[in-house]
C-alpha cells in the first residue's frame, strides 16, 4: 500500500510492504531491494507485523543522495505505522543506528542490525569501493561487481576477486552476475556505491553513539569480512546500551537467506526474550 503523508526527498510516493503479526518491526533493507526480503519477512512474521519499504533513492541522474534523508524516511514510516523496532542490514544498519540515536524523537524501543556499515574511525577498507566505482564509471560492470563483492564478501559462490588479475576478476565478476545476488544487485550498482559512499562520509569516533537511549543489538556474521565484526565490537565497548554477537557460519548474505543461525538471535533479542 502507498503510505498517506509520506514521501521520499524527491517528492515520490512511499510504498509499504506488510505482513505477519505481532509487535511492529521496520525492516531497513541493504544493497538489495524490499522486494527481495520475502523469506526473510516471511520468517519474521511468525513474531512480529514486519513492515518493509525501499529506502531513498538517488532519483534523477546526478541526483544527490543523502543518509539524512533515509533517517528522515525511517522516522516517517516508524511515525506512519506505530512499530517501535526495527531491523537494519548494511548501511539499512547505519540508517537505523542513526534514527535511534537521536536524529528522531525517540520512537525506538530496540534496534537490531546485521553486518551494519558503521564509519568508525575510518574502520571500513574503502579500497574495493573505489575499485568497483572506477570499474563502472569506464563500462566494465562485471568487474565492478567482483570489486564490492570482495567488500562485502558474499560469498555467493565461494569465488572472490581478491589477489586475482583483471582478466580473472572479470571472469568472477561475470559468474556473479548469473546469481541472485549479482542480477539484483548489478542493477543498484550506481545507487550502491552512491549511497555507501555517503556512508563513509559520516566517518566519526564511536563515542558519538554513547549516548544511544535504546537497546541495540550489532550481529555481524562468523563468514562476513572482519571489519563488520571490529566495528561491532568496538561499538559495543563504548555504548552501555548495545551488545555485539557473531552468527557462527554466517556470511553477509545470510539474513537474505533467513539462516536460522543468523535469523533466531535477531528475533530472541527483538521480541525481549533475552537481558541484552
Amino acid at each position: 500500500m502507498i503510505l498517506e503523508g509520506v514521501r521520499r526527498a524527491d517528492g515520490s510516493p512511499v510504498e509499504l510492504v506488510t505482513g505477519g503479526a505481532g509487535p511492529g518491526l521496520v525492516l531497513v533493507h541493504g544493497a538489495r531491494p524490499a522486494a527481495d526480503h520475502d523469506r526473510l519477512a516471511e520468517r519474521l512474521g511468525a513474531r512480529f507485523t514486519v513492515h518493509r519499504y525501499d529506502r531513498e533513492v538517488a532519483g534523477r541522474p546526478g541526483a544527490r543522495y543523502a543518509v539524512a534523508d533515509d533517517v528522515a524516511l525511517l522516522g516517517a514510516v516508524l511515525a506512519a505505522t506505530g512499530a517501535r523496532l526495527v531491523l537494519g542490514h548494511g548501511l539499512g544498519g547505519l540508517v537505523a543506528l542513526l534514527a535511534t540515536g537521536g536524529l528522531l524523537e525517540r520512537r525506538i524501543d530496540r534496534v537490531a542490525v546485521y553486518d551494519a556499515v558503521l564509519p568508525l574511525d575510518g574502520a571500513v577498507p574503502e579500497e574495493a569501493l573505489e575499485q568497483a566505482a572506477r570499474a563502472l564509471a569506464t563500462g566494465s560492470p562485471e568487474l565492478a561487481l567482483a570489486h564490492l563483492d570482495r567488500h562485502l564478501r558474499t560469498g555467493s559462490l565461494g569465488l572472490t576477486a581478491a589477489g586475482r588479475s583483471e582478466r580473472v576478476q572479470r571472469l568472477v565478476g561475470g559468474v556473479l552476475a548469473r546469481t541472485g545476488w549479482g542480477r539484483s544487485t548489478a542493477a543498484r550498482l550506481p545507487q550502491v556505491l552512491r549511497e555507501t559512499r555517503a556512508g563513509l562520509q559520516l566517518d566519526s569516533p564511536v563515542g558519538a553513539y554513547a549516548g544511544l537511549p535504546a537497546r541495540a543489538l550489532l550481529l555481524t556474521g562468523e563468514r562476513s569480512p572482519g571489519y563488520f565484526r571490529v566495528a561491532a565490537s568496538e561499538f559495543a565497548a563504548a555504548v552501555p546500551s548495545a551488545t555485539a554477537l557473531v552468527a557462527g557460519g554466517c556470511g553477509h548474505d545470510s539474513l537474505l537467506r533467513a539462516a536460522r543461525r543468523c535469523v533466531d538471535p535477531l528475533v530472541s533479542f527483538l521480541s525481549g526474550d533475552t537481558l541484552f
